[in-house]
């Protein structure tokens, strides 16, 4: 029950910053570590919470389909969340939960962060009351969010639905999903590397038991104190 302690996760959190400076990810000004080392020095604080505020990571769009035509997209990780002091595989962990990714499109590669630019936003939310009058999942993901409601979008349509089911995420499993969702293997070799790299693996594989397995495992049917399948799934008929 190791992944369950909290120092392991602050150990954990100095180790994933010694891998991401040994693969080049900051060197390359690909994501901004001194945030990340901000949560282990806030965190003797407020032991239980953990708070990544804008945690840049950038990145070229060589291989996406993005329009309109952008060449080097940012993408801010936000997250807040505080853990409760005694972890089990039974109950929610989080206490407090938020979660946000922005993301930004630069028509040049070398555009500053002060330049305009095009935006697109993801919000990871929980919702304690699921059942709502339209499929409301217990975490879900929801596209745009507070962040782009007064902004001009053009022809593009933003509305509340659908809620999509999706696991919480904690600072290590939010840093692998923009890992393997932004970066190119192709652009960034380095990405191949740290994926294979025995520690790192060992890293997300804890967070991994502390958030994901409780939560697929109840879809499954193992008894929760919080999740139940209906809740974090609602498209679900309960046998």
């Amino acid at each position: 029950m190791a992944h369950f302690n909290h120092n392991k996760i602050i150990s954990d959190i100095k180790e994933l910053i010694k891998l991401l400076k040994k693969y080049q990810f900051e060197s390359r000004n690909s994501i901004e570590l001194f945030r990340l080392d901000n949560i282990i020095g806030k965190s003797r604080e407020v032991f239980y919470t953990y708070n990544s505020e804008d945690i840049v990571f950038n990145v070229t769009t060589s291989g996406m389909d993005v329009k309109p035509t952008v060449e080097k997209i940012s993408v801010t990780l936000n997250t807040k969340y505080t853990l409760v002091k005694v972890m089990s595989k039974t109950s929610d962990i989080f206490e407090e939960y938020n979660w946000n990714i922005y993301i930004k499109g630069y028509p040049g590669i070398d555009d500053s962060p002060e330049e305009f630019s095009n935006l697109f936003c993801w919000h990871l939310d929980r919702e304690l009351n699921t059942d709502g009058n339209y499929s409301h999942p217990y975490y879900h993901f929801h596209a745009g969010g507070n962040h782009i409601h007064d902004r001009e979008l053009g022809n593009l349509l933003m509305i509340s639905s659908p809620r999509i089911p999706h696991p919480p995420m904690d600072i290590f499993i939010s840093i692998h999903f923009i890992i393997t969702n932004f970066f190119s293997t192709k652009d960034f070799p380095e990405q191949k590397k740290i994926l294979a790299d025995d520690n790192y693996i060992s890293i997300i594989q804890r967070a991994q038991k502390r958030v994901l397995d409780p939560y697929f495992s109840t879809i499954s049917g193992t008894t929760h104190t919080n999740f139940t399948p209906h809740n974090l799934f609602p498209l679900l008929y309960d046998k």
